[in-house]
């Protein structure tokens, strides 16, 4: 963040500390440790646990051996590389986090964000789901800000990817056009792709697959759903029962095309906004496979909340 004035870069700083300290509070009272994720991961395993991620963004070093590394771009990933190996059966671990991610811009200068976050490491997935979904709603209100929390679940979306029976390349690319929210892209692809005649409207429709939990239902009532998709909204609705008529009207909707660059989330995903930034301010979800991958499949939910645009919004919140 660039500022002109010397106050009002003092002005950010101490906003920044006090934000910090709540935050910190907040989860430390909930039983969340403060965790240190490391600064490098090997790139060639970090692009095979993130085949989505486009590798031009990465901050790559070459290491004494010769192997390259990738400075921090992803937290979880480090997080989850260093905890699962050291697991303990039946054990339940709550963690946060206060760390910076590094990426390349598209002009070659390396990015840093600052990123406050936690992981929830095995509770029972509903239990957790509903906890981390209020913990949000708790930060938000904490600090009086106006938000909106956007939930899916992608199994809905992967097994619709299974039913058009589209090639890897073509899996990536529709999501890149979901992800983007491109209606202009999506009809392009439905025109250039052959998709199964029973699922060419409802794939039309995906970007519009937004709102309320009624609203949804009524819209995918018109289409065929598979017992997989079925399935995925009923953990929706489930979900969304735990939560007050008040805070399903004003703080959550539905968007069943919620997706993150990292492929490694499975079920429950979210993205929350404020009003005066067009990009999820804070976004997560939750990730077993993951966990797997390093080595033991573990409930695993966790959220990163973006510092900059967060203590800008408190400030100008409370001015």
């Amino acid at each position: 963040m660039q500022f002109l004035q010397l106050n009002d870069e003092l002005q950010y700083f101490k906003a920044k500390y006090e934000v910090t300290k709540e935050l910190e509070q907040i989860v430390t009272q909930l039983g969340y440790t403060l965790f240190e994720p490391d600064f490098f991961e090997s790139y060639d395993q970090f692009v095979q646990m993130n085949q989505r991620v486009k590798t031009q963004s990465l901050v790559k070093l070459l290491d004494q051996d010769g192997s390259i590394l990738v400075l921090r771009p992803d937290i979880t990933t480090s997080v989850i590389k260093r905890v699962i190996p050291k697991w303990v059966e039946s054990n339940t671990l709550r963690l946060f986090y206060l760390s910076t991610i590094f990426s390349r811009s598209s002009v070659g200068s390396v990015e840093e964000k600052k990123q406050f976050g936690i992981e929830h490491l095995g509770t029972n997935q509903r239990i957790a789901d509903v906890e981390t979904i209020q913990l949000i709603i708790s930060l938000f209100k904490r600090f009086n800000l106006s938000f909106l929390i956007e939930l899916s679940n992608n199994q809905f979306l992967n097994a619709l990817m299974k039913e058009l029976q589209l090639s890897f390349t073509s899996q990536k690319e529709l999501k890149e056009i979901l992800y983007y929210k491109n209606q202009a892209a999506l009809e392009m692809f439905i025109k250039q792709t052959t998709i199964p005649s029973p699922f060419i409207e409802l794939v039309s429709q995906l970007l519009h697959l937004q709102g309320s939990l009624v609203e949804i239902k009524q819209i995918l009532s018109r289409y065929p759903l598979t017992s997989p998709m079925q399935n995925a909204m009923d953990e929706l609705e489930v979900l969304m029962n735990s939560f007050s008529i008040e805070e399903q009207n004003q703080s959550i909707r539905i968007d069943l095309t919620v997706l993150s660059q990292y492929d490694y989330y499975d079920g429950l995903i979210f993205k929350a906004y404020v009003p005066t930034i067009p990009v999820p301010i804070l976004s997560g979800g939750r990730y077993d496979p993951l966990t797997k991958m390093v080595g033991l499949e573990i409930p695993a939910i966790g959220f990163t909340l973006n510092m900059s645009d967060f203590i800008k919004e408190v400030i100008q919140t409370n001015e």
